[in-house]
C-alpha cells in the first residue's frame, strides 16, 4: 500500500495537461457512459416530473376620478396594506375549500387523505401576489418615491384550464372584496359620524334645557343683567331720595296746616236777619258743657237751670247721632253720684270706697266730654275749616303714599342687591354651562362637517369614482409550464453528467496501480528508458475502433434528434424558436 501511495504521489506531481488529456482518451468509454447515464436520468426526470402551469392577472390600482382637493376619501390605508387585508379575507379555509370543490382541484382520495388545513395551506402557497411599483413624484413633498401602481395575481396548478378558472375566480373575489370593503368602510364611517352627530345633538338639546331652567331659576341675577341691575339700583335710590325730599316738604306743610287748623273753629257762626250771631252746634255744645260744669259747682243737680242745660245738650247730641250713648253715660254718672253721696254719709273722704267712686265719676265725666267733643268734631260746618282739613288729609295721604312707595322701593333695592350679591356664583355656574354648550357646539359642527365629507366619500365609492382595482390583464390559458424548467434541467444535466464522468475516471485513474508513459517510469525508477515504443494496432482492432466511432457518432446524432424533438414538444416549437433566434440575430 505504501508503494502504491508513493506511486500516486509521484504521478500527481509529474502529470501535465497532456497527461490528463491522455487519461480522458484512455477512459473515454467510462466518461461517456457515466455522463450519458446521469444526463438521461436528469432529463427523464425533468420530462416526467408533473408540470406546473401558471395563469396570471394584472390589476391596476387607479386613483380616484375626483381631485382629492375637492373630495377627500375616508380610506387612509396604503395599497399594499389593503391588498394584504383583502388576501386575508379571501384566503379563508371556507373560501378555499369552496373553490377547490367547485373546480375539482383534488380527487376524492386526496380530499379524504388531507385535512382542510393542509389543503388550504397548499392552496395559499399556489397563490402568488406581487406588487408592481413605479417611481412617482409625491405631490406633497415634490420628491420622487416608489409607489405601488398595480399588482399581479397568479395561481399555479397542473391543469391549465383549471388554473385559468381558479385565477379568474380569485381575481373576481379580489375585485368584489375591494369594492365591498371600500363601500363598507365609507358606510361605517358615515354611520359612526351620524351616530356621533345625533348624540351631540341630544347633548346640545339637553344643555339648552339646562340653560333655560337655569335662567328661569336665576331670573334677574344672570351675568348679562348685572349692568341693568346696577342701573335699576341707582335709579331706585334716586327715586327714594326724591320721595324723601317730598315727604319732608309734606311734613312741613302738615305742620303748617295743623297750626292753621287749630286756629279755626269747625263750626261757623250763623248771622240771623235781626243781626244776632248764632253759634254753631259744636260751639254751642262746648258752651253748654262749660255752663253745666260751672252750674254744677253752684247748684244742686236737680236745679231747673241744670235740667234745661242738660236738655239742650241732649237735643244737640241727638242731632249728632250720639244721644243714646250720651244718655247711658249720663245715667251711669247720675247713679255714681248718688252712690258717692251715700258713701260720703257713711265714710270719711279718704275712704277707699269713696275714692273709688270719685275715680269712676271722673272717668265717666271724661268720657262724656270726649263724646261731646267727638260729636262736635264729626260734624264741622266751617268752610275754612273744611278746606284746611281736606288739605291736611290730602297731605297725610301723600305722606302715607310716599312712605309706602319708599318701602316698596327699598324692597326693590334689596331684591336687586340680592341679585348683584348672587351674581358671582351665578356667573360661575352660568359660564360653566355656556362653556359646555360652546364646546359641545364646536364639536357638533366639526362632526357635522366630517359627516358631510364622509357622505361625499360614500357617494364617491358607491358611484365607483374613488380609488379602485381595475383588471387590465385577465387570466389567460397557460400554454408553457413554469416548472420544471426543461432548458435549465437539460443544461444542468449536461453539467452534472460531464462532472460525474470526469469524477469517475479520475477516481478510477487514482485507484489503478498502472504506469503510463516514460515520464512515470523515469520518476519511479530514477533512470530514463532507452526507447519508447508506441502501441501498434492490428487491422481487426482498427476496424473495431472505427465501428465504435461510428456508433458513437450515430448515438450522438440520435440523442441530438431526440433532444430537439423533446424541445419542440415540451418547451417551444422549433419554428418559433428559429423565428426568435433570427430576430435576435437581426435577420
Amino acid at each position: 500500500m505504501n508503494n502504491q501511495a508513493e506511486m500516486l504521489d509521484i504521478e500527481e506531481n509529474t502529470r501535465s495537461i497532456s497527461d490528463y488529456i491522455n487519461v480522458v482518451r484512455r477512459r473515454k468509454r467510462v466518461l461517456a457512459i457515466t455522463a450519458s447515464s446521469v444526463m438521461v436520468v436528469i432529463i427523464l426526470s425533468a420530462f416526467l416530473w408533473p408540470k406546473t402551469y401558471r395563469s396570471q392577472a394584472i390589476i391596476l390600482i387607479e386613483q380616484q376620478d375626483i381631485p382629492t382637493d375637492l373630495v377627500q376619501t375616508t380610506i387612509t390605508s396604503y395599497a399594499q396594506q389593503r391588498i394584504e387585508e383583502i388576501k386575508q379575507r379571501i384566503m379563508t379555509i371556507g373560501n378555499i375549500i369552496g373553490i377547490v370543490e367547485e373546480f375539482g382541484l383534488y380527487t376524492e382520495r386526496e380530499m379524504e387523505r388531507k385535512t382542510r388545513t393542509e389543503i388550504a395551506e397548499e392552496f395559499r402557497r399556489a397563490v402568488s401576489i406581487r406588487p408592481i411599483s413605479a417611481e412617482v413624484v409625491d405631490p406633497r413633498s415634490g420628491r420622487p418615491t416608489e409607489a405601488i401602481i398595480a399588482f399581479s395575481l397568479s395561481f399555479d396548478g397542473e391543469v391549465p384550464s383549471k388554473v385559468q378558472k381558479v385565477t379568474n375566480e380569485i381575481t373576481t373575489l379580489y375585485l368584489d372584496e375591494n369594492l365591498k370593503d371600500r363601500t363598507a368602510q365609507t358606510k361605517s364611517t358615515s354611520d359612526f359620524l351620524t351616530a356621533e352627530s345625533e348624540f351631540l345633538s341630544e347633548q346640545l338639546a339637553d344643555l339648552d334645557t339646562k340653560i333655560a331652567i337655569f335662567k328661569e331659576n336665576n331670573k334677574g341675577a344672570l351675568p348679562e343683567q348685572n349692568q341693568f341691575n346696577l342701573s335699576v339700583v341707582d335709579r331706585t335710590e334716586l327715586q327714594i331720595n326724591d320721595l324723601d325730599f317730598q315727604i319732608k316738604a309734606l311734613k312741613k306743610r302738615k305742620i303748617q296746616l295743623d297750626g292753621d287748623l287749630t286756629q279755626i273753629s269747625p263750626s261757623a257762626p250763623t248771622m240771623l236777619s235781626n243781626g244776632q250771631m248764632v253759634l254753631g252746634e259744636a260751639d254751642r255744645l262746648k258752651a253748654l258743657q262749660s255752663q253745666i260744669r260751672q252750674y254744677e259747682s253752684t247748684y244742686h243737680p236737680g236745679h231747673p237751670t241744670l235740667i234745661r242745660l242738660r236738655r239742650e245738650v241732649e237735643t244737640l247730641l241727638a242731632g249728632g247721632g250720639k244721644l243714646d250713648e250720651y244718655k247711658e253715660m249720663t245715667e251711669q254718672l247720675k247713679q255714681e253720684r248718688d252712690t258717692l253721696d251715700a258713701l260720703e254719709g257713711k265714710y270719711t273722704g279718704d275712704h277707699s270706697a269713696v275714692l273709688q267712686s270719685k275715680r269712676i265719676i271722673a272717668s265717666l265725666e271724661s268720657s262724656l266730654a270726649e263724646t261731646i267733643q267727638a260729636d262736635a268734631e264729626l260734624t264741622p260746618d266751617n268752610p275754612a275749616y273744611l278746606v284746611l282739613r281736606t288739605r291736611l288729609n290730602a297731605t297725610n295721604e301723600d305722606i302715607r303714599s310716599n312712605s309706602e312707595k319708599i318701602k316698596a322701593l327699598r324692597e326693590k333695592i334689596e331684591r336687586y342687591e340680592g341679585y348683584l350679591s348672587r351674581a358671582p356664583q351665578i356667573e360661575k355656574e352660568y359660564q360653566s354651562l355656556l362653556r359646555d354648550y360652546q364646546n359641545t357646539y364646536v364639536k357638533y359642527q366639526e362632526i357635522r362637517s366630517k359627516k358631510m365629507s364622509a357622505d361625499l366619500a360614500q357617494n364617491l365609492e358607491s358611484e365607483r369614482k374613488g380609488e379602485r382595482f381595475t383588471l387590465i390583464q385577465p387570466p389567460e390559458l397557460p400554454v408553457d409550464p413554469v416548472s420544471p424548467n426543461i432548458t435549465a434541467m437539460v443544461f444542468l444535466a449536461v453539467i452534472l453528467g460531464v462532472s460525474a464522468g470526469l469524477g469517475v475516471i479520475i477516481l478510477q485513474e487514482g485507484m489503478a496501480a498502472v504506469i503510463f508513459g516514460a515520464a512515470e517510469v523515469t520518476a519511479l525508477t530514477g533512470v530514463a528508458p532507452l526507447a519508447v515504443v508506441g502501441y501498434m494496432e492490428t487491422k481487426d482492432e482498427e476496424s473495431k475502433h472505427n465501428r465504435k466511432r461510428f456508433l458513437i457518432v450515430l448515438g450522438l446524432v440520435l440523442v441530438a434528434i431526440l433532444v430537439l424533438l423533446l424541445f419542440h414538444w415540451f418547451i417551444k416549437p422549433l419554428d418559433v424558436t428559429w423565428y426568435i433566434l433570427m430576430r435576435k440575430l437581426g435577420f
